[in-house]
């Protein structure tokens, strides 16, 4: 695991975890705008970087070195954290266990632990991992999945980012692709979270509520404070990818609004407008 520091100088601190399958050039824009206003650390994974040894191993020893760097580097609390998809996953734990204090997070489309069978959990990694080998090494099964006209940032040429995402996806091991997988969808929370103080987000994009229909569930249940918001055409990290400027200007707007009351569970599913 490694955190790379941005916007040093500026005392807002913002802990990012970006989701799995994604090279870390692929969140340059995002990261210089948030770092205009935030002192970003951003954390690669293990497995994620191919210059970088190692592979993934889990969420939970991505969330204790994690905690442990925050810690060597004297951070005793944290104004805001974001975290999607697999980083969605680390920050509910991070969360969870409490040993920094938040003010406020972003979960986004993060994945929560499968309340189901062993073995079906184990037929759904086959499934998983399967569909990331195909996607990594057949060009059309990536492009027909994420739709370059789509997944490109305007102004970008999507033939040479697919060149170097095609290339990219290949440097993942077949540990880390299945830990990642197994990990993201079955890791360790504690009874009862320790995040009580923290103002809680969980977005979903339109395109993907389906998909995350479970965790939607199980997080209004384990972060009773949790706030629930769709945001309109958005698939699973469109936005936080693919429209740097809108999603600063999202997360800007929550990670640095007014403390709110907690509301009942039922009151808490809002929309956003763009």
């Amino acid at each position: 695991m490694k955190v790379l520091e941005h916007g040093g100088r500026i005392g807002r601190t913002l802990l990012f975890l970006p989701c799995t399958a994604e090279p870390v050039w692929a969140f340059a824009e995002t990261i210089a705008l948030l770092s205009e206003q935030w002192h970003v650390f951003q954390v690669v994974f293990d497995g994620h970087k191919p210059e970088e040894p190692g592979d993934f191993t889990s969420v939970e020893q991505t969330v204790d070195e994690v905690t442990e760097y925050l810690k060597a580097h004297g951070i005793a609390r944290l104004d805001a954290a974001y975290g999607c998809s697999l980083g969605g996953a680390c920050l509910t734990r991070f969360l969870a266990l409490g040993e920094i204090p938040v003010g406020r997070a972003i979960i986004d489309g993060g994945i929560t632990p499968y309340q189901l069978p062993y073995l079906v959990r184990k037929l759904i990694l086959a499934r998983d991992v399967l569909s990331f080998k195909l996607a990594a090494n057949d060009r059309k099964v990536l492009e027909a999945a994420f739709p370059p006209e789509r997944f490109t940032i305007p102004g970008h040429d999507p033939v040479k980012e697919y060149d170097a995402m095609e290339a990219y996806l290949k440097t993942y091991s077949d540990r880390t692709i299945r830990n990642v997988f197994w990990s993201g969808n079955n890791y360790a929370l504690p009874q009862m979270p320790a995040a009580g103080g923290t103002k809680i987000t969980y977005w979903y994009g339109d395109d993907e509520k389906k998909d995350r229909r479970s965790n939607i569930c199980f997080i209004k249940r384990y972060f009773p404070q949790i706030r629930i918001h769709g945001i309109p055409k958005m698939a699973h990290a469109e936005l936080v990818i693919v429209h740097p400027e809108e999603f600063c200007r999202y997360a800007e707007k929550f990670l640095a609004g007014p403390a709110e009351a907690a509301q009942p569970v039922g009151t808490q599913d809002r929309r956003m407008t763009r």
